[in-house]
């Protein structure tokens, strides 16, 4: 490069591009592929060999791609068959931050912010766009929560189960796929509320009846105002929960720890 005096200087500054930046605009290119419907689930990818000279990269950086994008759930390799796109499940995205979650307790307040800034929209989307279908199921859904709560039973299942039947109110597929992978994250959260808090009248069936009869209503705006008031309740019994008890109702007025 030559300078103003006409001497010829050298360029400093540039930076090598690495292997692994170079795995990575591969995995980039495919998930562009994989949302504009050229690879799709099922689809057998070429060799490592053949995929090297598509991309014009080394081999070891297309087998990096592919391992970043195995770790992702995008696709799998199976012996003796070859590399196939999958579909990755909620499960497998959310499963870094579920470590998080598990790692970090400060997370807890973290993911509830989320939840009372998100699921409050979430109810309002159901209530104006609520089904005949999306009631029965949501119907059912609060049932079984208040029949569980009633029985003494397991609830943590049937209680995430109304808050998906909410989601799937809304005929959102995004909200929906949002929803359950937020979910994935709150399983192990739920194995610290107390189970004594569980009663069939405390705020917690209230809560989600305040929830059914706003959505059911089809009043997007109440729909949202009381299931905030839920989340209030649940995050604020995952702050201070409540002392073991022998399953009696608590007192007047305090939270609940149910989802």
């Amino acid at each position: 490069m030559a300078s103003n005096d006409g001497t010829v200087r050298t360029a400093r500054g540039f930076r090598q591009v690495s292997s692994e930046r170079i795995s990575r605009r591969v995995v980039q290119q495919f998930q562009q592929m994989m949302r504009e419907g050229e690879l799709r689930h099922g689809d057998k990818l070429p060799a490592e060999r053949e995929l090297a000279e598509q991309f014009s990269v080394s081999r070891n950086s297309v087998r990096e791609a592919l391992r970043q994008l195995d770790l992702l759930g995008l696709v799998e390799s199976r012996h003796g068959e070859g590399t196939f796109v999958r579909q990755p499940t909620a499960s497998q995205l959310m499963a870094p931050f579920q470590a998080v979650i598990e790692l970090s307790s400060p997370a807890v307040d973290s993911v509830m912010e989320f939840r009372m800034a998100f699921e409050p929209g979430v109810a309002s989307l159901a209530a104006a766009n609520l089904t005949v279908e999306g009631q029965e199921h949501l119907t059912a859904a609060l049932l079984a929560f208040e029949r569980a709560v009633e029985e003494g039973g397991p609830v943590e299942t049937v209680d995430s189960d109304f808050h998906l039947a909410v989601a799937r109110a809304t005929r959102n597929t995004t909200v929906l796929a949002v929803h359950t992978a937020v979910y994935e994250l709150l399983r192990d959260m739920r194995t610290r509320l107390d189970r004594s808090s569980y009663h069939p009248h405390d705020k917690t069936v209230a809560g989600h009846r305040a929830v059914y009869d706003a959505v059911v209503a089809r009043d997007p705006e109440l729909a949202g105002r009381v299931m905030r008031a839920h989340l209030v309740d649940v995050a604020g019994d995952l702050r201070d929960p409540a002392p073991d008890g022998d399953g009696a109702p608590p007192p007047s007025g305090a939270g609940t720890a149910a989802e």
